[in-house]
């Protein structure tokens, strides 16, 4: 639908988290942590569903078939970091990368019962999970045995979209957690809540075909690029309490904003922001246009600008908020932990800059690529 564009996607989320701060489900997390409770939603339910309903954000990258609206890339994109500015808890990124999976999959082609789980998840009825950790989930008669590990809120998962192995090849799958045992992982991170799954015989359906390892690095690639967008829109939120603390704190009678160091920290930060953020607007554009050795070479890249950019910001937040940001009671260390627990996933920054020049992307910097 070329008539929604990213920037109004993203003026509907920030209008919804004005009226419903993602940033207070996180506090309410934070105020009854128990680690030997992790193992809940972390996030509210009804709100999700009112989210998913009211500005449709489950749906954004679903095909008409499911009752989507089939957007591209550049807007779960607009999505994803709207959603990270807001610290917004809720298993945005894995409905969106579950719901451009099942392009080319209608709903008579999965297991009703698989199906049914699957269209209540696109409207916020239920929760999908994706591991952070690479595991061992085999496939086989439509049934998936093994351990999928440190799953996003995988103590409420409904559904688990991860990669498997089949017979005849990896393929990307949803699976069904009905009858899974849990187990909770301890994490630094207070936003999203961890559990390894454990399946036996458990019903799934593939969302590629077996082996088809171009379809299954494509979406592998536009998940990092969502998740490298949260990564900048959760550095956009820091530099925003940054500078809303700068121009509203006195020292010595003058504002703090006022003072070249709180001034020289905002602006690097800003660049920082403003480098990843383009470097993934450029890997979403090579993606949705087919180029996918450019796509590879600046999502690599993004992912590490983006990585670096929110530890960036979320330290400069603590600084700039002086004394009272190294506190519990402030936001500051929520947005820390969520850098320093996302900046790994996928591989460290150096680990996917590294992987970018093997790659090519230098040839980006010569012109090799055109």
């Amino acid at each position: 639908m070329d008539d929604i564009s990213p920037d109004e996607v993203r003026a509907a989320l920030r209008g919804y988290f004005t009226d419903h701060p993602g940033i207070a489900e996180v506090r309410h997390n934070r105020d009854h942590f128990d680690e030997k409770q992790m193992v809940t939603a972390g996030f509210d339910r009804q709100a999700w569903a009112r989210l998913a309903e009211q500005v449709g954000v489950a749906g954004l990258g679903a095909p008409p078939a499911w009752g989507g609206v089939g957007l591209g890339p550049a807007h779960l994109i607009a999505a994803a970091e709207e959603c990270g500015a807001a610290l917004y808890p809720g298993p945005v990124r894995a409905v969106l990368s579950m719901a451009v999976g099942l392009t080319g999959n209608a709903p008579g082609d999965l297991p009703p019962g698989v199906a049914d789980v699957v269209g209540a998840a696109l409207t916020g009825q239920a929760t999908v999970g994706m591991p952070t950790r690479d595991g061992g989930l085999d496939v086989r008669d439509g049934q998936v045995g093994g351990r999928a590990d440190a799953v996003t809120h995988g103590g409420v998962a409904d559904l688990v979209l991860a990669e498997v192995n089949t017979p005849d090849g990896p393929a990307l799958a949803v699976v069904v957690t009905a009858a899974a045992s849990r187990d909770q992982v301890t994490s630094v991170d207070i936003a999203i809540p961890l559990a390894h799954i454990t399946f036996d015989c458990a019903p799934a359906a593939p969302l590629t075909e077996p082996g088809d390892g171009v379809t299954l690095g494509r979406l592998r690639r536009l998940s990092s690029l969502l998740l490298a967008a949260e990564q900048v829109g959760g550095a956009q939120g820091c530099l925003n309490g940054m500078v809303e603390y700068a121009t509203a704190r006195e020292q010595f009678g003058k504002l703090i904003g006022t003072y070249q160091a709180i001034q020289h920290r905002c602006a690097q930060t800003a660049v920082a922001i403003a480098s990843a953020r383009a470097l993934v607007g450029a890997a979403a554009q090579a993606h949705d246009a087919g180029d996918d050795a450019v796509a590879e070479q600046l999502a690599l890249l993004a992912g590490a600008e983006a990585a670096d950019s929110y530890s960036v910001a979320s330290d400069a937040l603590i600084q700039v908020s002086g004394g009272i940001g190294f506190t519990w009671e402030h936001d500051a260390h929520l947005h820390f932990r969520r850098a320093r627990t996302t900046a790994t996933l996928g591989g460290t920054p150096d680990r996917l800059r590294h992987r970018a020049v093997a790659a090519g992307c230098l040839d980006l910097l010569t012109g090799g690529a055109a």
